[in-house]
């Protein structure tokens, strides 16, 4: 259970940034691809987390993101499913895009407040996008638990070409699949 929930909180987060960085792509920072390495500190009563890795996303293929702390985890984005890999479990958790909500409404929703910050409600939270030299620089939102969620994009590019073999999940033969 723990899983599935833990599984669902990433759902949710990656979904985010996939849209929020269409939302920007709306919003006059066009790209085809981005990479960035992240840090995202989930805080709750005085309490917080911090995890920290890397994403490549590709506008039209998918995306990929690489958890490196606390935890080696690989999640990725096709147009149809989400796969988690978690190597310190030997299990991939497959999750179809399609049971997400309507998405759309996000997109249409996000409104520029001003030079570099953009504002995003989506599923009844509030997210802010923050920029600078036409990049994304931090993501703020409080989730429906109650955590303030802060995440911090560095070392960001766009339009570099990439390997589209690393947006493809390589799920080894003794993982444990779990669908939802």
């Amino acid at each position: 259970m723990k899983a599935f929930i833990k599984g669902l909180i990433l759902k949710r987060f990656f979904l985010f940034l996939v849209l929020s960085f269409k939302i920007l792509n709306a919003n006059d920072l066009e790209f085809d691809t981005l990479k960035s390495d992240f840090t995202q500190i989930i805080t709750n009563q005085n309490k917080s987390i911090t995890y920290s890795g890397h994403f490549i996303i590709d506008s039209k293929f998918g995306a990929f993101w690489q958890y490196k702390e606390p935890n080696l985890k690989f999640v990725y984005f096709s147009k149809t499913n989400i796969t988690i890999l978690e190597p310190d479990l030997e299990q991939a958790v497959i999750t179809q895009i399609s049971d997400a909500p309507d998405l759309l409404t996000l997109l249409s929703g996000a409104k520029q407040i001003n030079k570099s910050t953009f504002e995003a409600n989506f599923d009844d939270v509030k997210y802010r996008i923050f920029t600078q030299n036409a990049l994304p620089v931090q993501i703020n939102y409080t989730d429906k638990l109650g955590n303030d969620v802060k995440i911090t994009l560095k070392n960001t590019h766009k339009n570099e070409v990439i390997n589209k073999e690393l947006l493809e999940p390589k799920i080894p033969q003794n993982y444990d699949i779990i669908t939802n």
